[in-house]
């Protein structure tokens, strides 16, 4: 996010957006305004949930929502980005790429500028998600006001092998963005916390808080220090959640206890190797 300033001090808006279904014009004018309302309120950076533009997600009209890599929704936050001079964390949009549609996390610098890109590596078979769209197979990181930051969408926050590659590659903070269901709240509180202490990083998690073919997002969204306290956590409904990361704990914390350097990586890898027959 070049051309910020944060001191050490990251002020983040998660957008706990009610996306319309299928409804993708409806949904960018009210992303625009809720972006617009979290910067006068002086976020340097701004996070959306996942498909955000269309609701999670629509099977039989895939290919005609789904946007390609220069579409409307990736357009505006480009704009938004730049007049408004902060980053945008742009939860994901359908990409079509080729015959494939996937679902695409977007990341703009305050230049208005694409800086990351990630498609979802760990597609919901549940919703079939994984019959329906193309996974990904790279990791994403980025730099974001003067911190470095992974991509995850939903479902990749079960993987905690995803979130260690990320904190390896040297992650401080991990950019959560869902449309995680209402009866699985508690997982979503736990699995962020858990993320976060294991890794000690700091996660900011943005859900939705729409219904989509009888499946109502949870809201919930939250900030994590890196030590496992919750900095902050929305109600059930549409809302900006407003937190703020202070680089330095993360810093102060490592020098107490640094778990991360004291693996055994070479251990691990003979561990998981298949035991021989008898």
């Amino acid at each position: 996010m070049s051309g910020l300033k944060t001191n050490g001090v990251l002020r983040i808006g998660l957008i706990q957006m009610n996306s319309l279904p299928r409804d993708p014009r409806q949904n960018r004018k009210k992303a625009e305004f809720l972006i617009r309302k979290a910067a006068l309120a002086g976020a340097d950076l701004v996070q959306l949930p996942e498909t955000w533009n269309t609701g999670f997600f629509p099977k039989e009209e895939l290919l005609s929502l789904a946007e390609p890599e220069d579409g409307e929704s990736r357009k505006l936050l480009s704009r938004l980005a730049k007049e408004l001079h902060l980053a945008i964390a742009g939860g994901s949009v359908l990409t079509r790429r080729g015959n494939q549609v996937c679902n695409s996390f977007v990341f703009y610098t305050s230049e208005g500028r694409l800086a990351g890109e990630y498609d979802k590596i760990h597609a919901f078979s549940p919703s079939q998600e994984n019959v329906y769209l193309q996974a990904g197979s790279s990791l994403c990181c980025l730099e974001a006001g003067g911190i470095r930051a992974g991509a995850l969408l939903c479902y990749d926050l079960r993987f905690c092998e995803q979130a260690r590659l990320l904190a390896l590659q040297g992650a401080e903070l991990l950019l959560v963005c869902a449309q995680w269901p209402r009866e699985r709240m508690e997982h979503w509180r736990i699995l962020a916390r858990a993320r976060a202490i294991e890794n000690q990083v700091f996660v900011s998690a943005v859900n939705g808080c729409g219904c989509f073919d009888g499946v109502q997002s949870g809201g919930g969204s939250l900030a994590v220090s890196p030590s496992g306290e919750i900095l902050g956590q929305a109600g059930k409904d549409e809302e900006i959640l407003f937190t703020q990361l202070k680089t330095a704990e993360r810093a102060a914390l490592k020098r107490q206890m640094d778990p991360l350097s004291d693996r055994r990586p070479l251990l691990y890898a003979g561990l998981c190797q298949p035991a021989p027959h008898q």
